[in-house]
């Protein structure tokens, strides 16, 4: 092989790379009509596209845990808590005030985990999703959001 197509295989696998996305919490918008979502990615389950902002508000790392799938009787829906740290908490809640009625995606690895919204300020140190999904798609999220390193 050529050393011009060794950089060309080198370059190549360098601007692949680059092109996945940084898990983390992204602002869902929508386009001026016209106008193509630069950054659209599909939903892990029901694959429905949605478009993303360039970069997260969160990187993964302010994620600390997630429980395993719970049950709440009085409600009889199935959910999952994900902890995120103190600045993290912070940073949804100040993007929640500043932009009322947004929704926020979580991504991992290229897939939109779950999507949620923020309808008054978060005093604890997790968010709860997954209750209005079925069990069946709730254990896909939470099977993924496992395997990611937080």
């Amino acid at each position: 092989m050529s050393l011009l197509h060794q950089l060309m295989l080198f370059f190549f696998m360098i601007t692949s790379f680059s092109q996945e996305l940084a898990s983390g919490f992204y602002i869902i918008y929508k386009p001026p009509k016209k106008t193509p979502c630069e950054k659209e990615l599909r939903m892990l389950v029901r694959q429905a596209k949605v478009c993303i902002s360039k970069k997260p508000i969160i990187n993964i790392e302010e994620l600390d845990y997630i429980t395993e799938i719970q049950y709440d009787p009085n409600s009889k829906k199935n959910y999952v808590d994900i902890g995120i740290s103190s600045a993290g908490i912070q940073i949804l809640n100040k993007a929640a005030n500043s932009l009322p009625d947004t929704k926020f995606a979580l991504v991992l690895q290229d897939d939109v985990i779950c999507i949620f919204s923020i309808k008054e300020e978060i005093g604890i140190r997790y968010i709860r999703i997954g209750e209005d999904a079925e069990l069946k798609d709730l254990i896909l999220v939470h099977d993924a959001l496992s395997k990611a390193k937080f």
